[in-house]
């Protein structure tokens, strides 16, 4: 049994689907289980459908905290040999459900949290994290953030590294029709972006570089910025947009399903985060072999550590001088060799491990 918190677009849900339809495919019997009521729309929930996955929501809220318990029953029903629980919700649920257990069970830590007021999470991991019989973290930066917070020995927590499904590469029509669509055609250059539109993303720090960058734009030519996704922030980071001087070109087109495809487009992959526990569109850009320039916090710099066509520097908002003249410099250097060491099947392999390694 695999549990989340929801089961919307995002990252930890993402892998969450590959983890269960990659377990469907190799012959095991498996339920997914949301804490929160099932969006309207999302391509997880096509994904598991179209897998056969069954799938229950507990139809929770953020004020439905005794609703929690709902979860006893499912997993009495199911009767798994193996609970596996993802994000700080779908953990602590498990957790709290799991006395008088016969099942093994596993915990995985996707994010280092540093939004504020969240110190009650780590408090109560802390208090609960002795109910796990494994803890994994998706990161060494994630590991080593969440043990200090919660005060556990790291070397008893198991790093298992997300896995991306290779995107196949584009054509040169492919990329001359996106760019066509993105109405950026005529741009010399294009910078490029994957992501939720949210504070976390740091796109707004992206924003106030452009002033900078143009600076560096040789004379009579146009660049452009795309981020491609949804989210929150979307009117914020619009009426930034005002500041953007005229010889660049910014598009937010809004979400795509084949966003990891549509990444071999861009000539230089930012991404500019404040804190990230993994990075997924940082591993489908680097599976393309372009250029890519990240945030140095928590696990990006370890994710391009031995990728020749990857640096990492502050994005901070007193930086934009520096971040402009990384980008000047990276949108111009040439693609490389693909990299693929972030699977799906190294992912599926770590797991299935420890499975084992609790049953025997």
């Amino acid at each position: 049994m695999q549990i989340t918190t929801e089961l919307r677009p995002a990252g930890a849900e993402r892998i969450v689907s590959e983890l269960a339809r990659g377990l469907k495919k190799a012959g095991h019997e498996l339920m997914v289980v949301s804490l929160a009521p099932f969006p309207d729309e999302s391509l997880i929930l096509d994904e598991l459908r179209a897998a056969m996955i069954p799938m229950a929501s507990l139809g929770l809220s953020a004020w439905s905290i005794p609703g929690i318990f709902k979860l006893r029953g499912l997993i009495k029903g199911f009767r798994p040999d193996i609970v596996h629980s993802h994000l700080f919700h779908g953990n602590l649920a498990a957790k709290l459900n799991s006395f008088g257990r016969s099942y093994k069970f596993v915990n995985t830590v996707h994010i280092a949290e540093k939004r504020t007021g969240k110190w009650w999470h780590f408090m109560l991991d802390r208090l609960t994290n002795r109910f796990s019989d494994r803890i994994t973290c998706v990161s060494s930066a994630v590991r080593d953030f969440y043990s200090k917070k919660t005060s556990s020995d790291k070397s008893l927590i198991d790093i298992i590294y997300n896995g991306i499904s290779v995107p196949v590469p584009l054509s040169m029509d492919e990329v001359s029709g996106l760019r066509k669509e993105w109405g950026v055609e005529k741009c010399s250059r294009l910078i490029g972006s994957a992501g939720r539109l949210a504070h976390q993303k740091g796109y707004d720090r992206l924003f106030l570089a452009l002033p900078a960058l143009s600076e560096k734009i040789p004379k009579g030519e146009n660049w452009a910025v795309v981020i491609i996704g949804e989210g929150s922030e979307r009117a914020s980071l619009e009426k930034l947009l005002n500041n953007v001087p005229s010889n660049i070109t910014v598009k937010l087109p809004g979400f795509r399903s084949d966003a990891a495809r549509c990444m071999g487009a861009f000539d230089l992959f930012v991404m500019p985060s404040r804190y990230e526990g993994f990075g997924l569109t940082l591993a489908e850009a680097m599976a393309h072999g372009i250029p890519v320039l990240a945030s140095d916090v928590d696990s990006l710099p370890e994710l391009i550590s031995d990728y020749p066509q990857g640096r990492a520097i502050s994005f901070a908002s007193n930086n934009a001088r520096e971040v402009a003249g990384a980008l000047s410099e990276m949108v111009s250097l040439p693609s490389g060799a693909p990299c693929i060491k972030f699977s799906i099947e190294k992912m599926l392999e770590g797991y299935s491990n420890i499975y084992r390694d609790l049953l025997k």
